[in-house]
C-alpha cells in the first residue's frame, strides 16, 4: 500500500508543475490579424482578413498541443527554446517582434517564453511552419509561415476565446417568473 501511494505521489508531483502554467485550452475563435508576403526582397502587406475560423486546442499528458482548426487536425509540440527557436523578421511590418511577445510575458529571455510548433501539412500551402504562444489565460498568438515558390508568407493569427468568465453563473429560463 505504501509502495502504490508512494508512486501515486511521485507521479502528481511530476504532473503538478505541467498543471500550474497557464496553457489555455477550449474552444478558439481565429482571425488573421496581419500578414506579408515577401518576394524578390521586397515585402507587400497581405489583405486584412476579418473572416474568422474555430478551433478546438487540447492539451495532453506529454505536453502536446492538439490543434482542430475547421475540421483539420494538427498535433504541436513543445519547442525546447521556447521563443528562441523561432526566427523570423518582423521589421517594417505591424506583426509582433520577439520583444514585443517577450514584454507581453514579462521574460528577459526568450527561451523561458513557452511555444509549442510543427512543420505541417497545409491545404493550399504546401509544407508550413505553424507556431502557437499562449498570451494569459484565454489566448494564443500565432505565426503561420510559408514558402510557396520563390516568395515567403508569413501570417500572424490570434487564436481568442471571447466568452464571459469561466466563473461564470449558468443562465436558465423559466416559465414560472414570467410576466410578474
Amino acid at each position: 500500500m505504501l509502495r502504490t501511494f508512494t508512486s501515486l505521489l511521485v507521479f502528481l508531483v511530476s504532473v503538478l508543475p505541467l498543471q500550474a502554467e497557464s496553457i489555455p485550452v477550449g474552444i478558439f475563435k481565429v482571425v488573421n490579424t496581419e500578414g506579408f508576403v515577401q518576394s524578390n526582397g521586397e515585402r507587400i502587406a497581405l489583405a486584412t482578413d476579418m473572416s474568422e475560423g474555430t478551433a478546438l486546442i487540447e492539451r495532453d499528458a506529454t505536453n502536446r498541443l492538439d490543434v482542430e482548426i475547421n475540421g483539420a487536425k494538427l498535433s504541436l509540440f513543445p519547442l525546447e527554446q521556447g521563443l528562441a527557436a523561432l526566427t523570423w523578421d518582423a521589421n517594417g511590418t505591424s506583426l509582433l517582434h520577439g520583444i514585443d511577445i517577450q514584454a507581453l510575458f514579462g521574460k528577459d529571455n526568450p527561451e523561458d517564453v513557452p511555444a509549442w510548433g510543427a512543420e505541417l501539412d497545409w491545404p493550399g500551402s504546401g509544407t508550413v511552419q505553424l507556431v502557437l504562444l499562449p498570451l494569459g489565460e484565454r489566448a494564443y498568438t500565432a505565426f503561420l509561415i510559408s514558402h510557396p515558390g520563390n516568395r515567403t508568407v508569413v501570417r500572424q493569427m490570434e487564436f481568442r476565446q471571447s466568452y464571459g468568465p469561466s466563473d461564470r453563473p449558468e443562465i436558465s429560463f423559466s416559465t414560472s417568473s414570467a410576466g410578474n
